[in-house]
């Protein structure tokens, strides 16, 4: 066994002389790694956040146009990066969007104790009085692909919806 396996690295140090064979080699390696550095972005898909419905509220539970609103996530922190947050108000039952907020950057740090996110927000006046629903788009990006083509590899999601009660003051 020892014979055959000597011969073998004789035969592997004359093909290493042939320039032909060097650039074969070099030619299979830098793709493969290519493909599993390119890879590993495209497949580079996890949120920043994850919001829980569970334990995540609406203080006060109603309110009225004007009033400043706070919403307490409960969320799961998986790690730091940039991005944008589009909150809207949307009908509970029919998902029609009432108001849109402006598009912010995404908390970057934020997580309190108890794992709890904490976003504040101003009720428009002109709402229906009844049932309204809190969600917010969100968009990162996690690394150099995402940041690049953010439509076609960023990590875009919509958080669980809350809901609260709109009273016409």
């Amino acid at each position: 066994m020892i014979l055959h396996d000597l011969h073998l690295v004789t035969n592997l140090r004359e093909l290493w002389t042939l320039e032909s064979f060097r650039a074969r080699i070099f030619m299979a390696i830098v793709p493969t790694l290519g493909a599993v550095f390119f890879g590993y972005l495209i497949a580079d898909t996890t949120p920043p956040y994850i919001f829980h419905k569970e334990g995540s509220y609406i203080v006060p539970p109603q309110g009225q146009g004007g009033d400043e609103m706070t919403v307490m996530w409960k969320v799961t922190h998986n790690r730091t990066c940039p991005g944008t947050v589009t909150r809207r108000l949307v009908d509970p039952v029919t998902d029609v969007v009432l108001a849109v907020y402006d598009p912010q950057p995404a908390a970057l740090h934020g997580v309190k104790a108890g794992d709890m996110l904490v976003k504040t927000f101003l009720l428009p006046r002109t709402l229906q009085s009844g049932m309204v629903g809190y969600q917010a788009q969100l968009s990162y990006t996690c690394n150099w692909l995402q940041v690049r083509f953010p439509d076609l590899f960023g990590i875009n999601y919509t958080t669980p919806k809350l809901l609260f009660r709109y009273e016409k003051g």
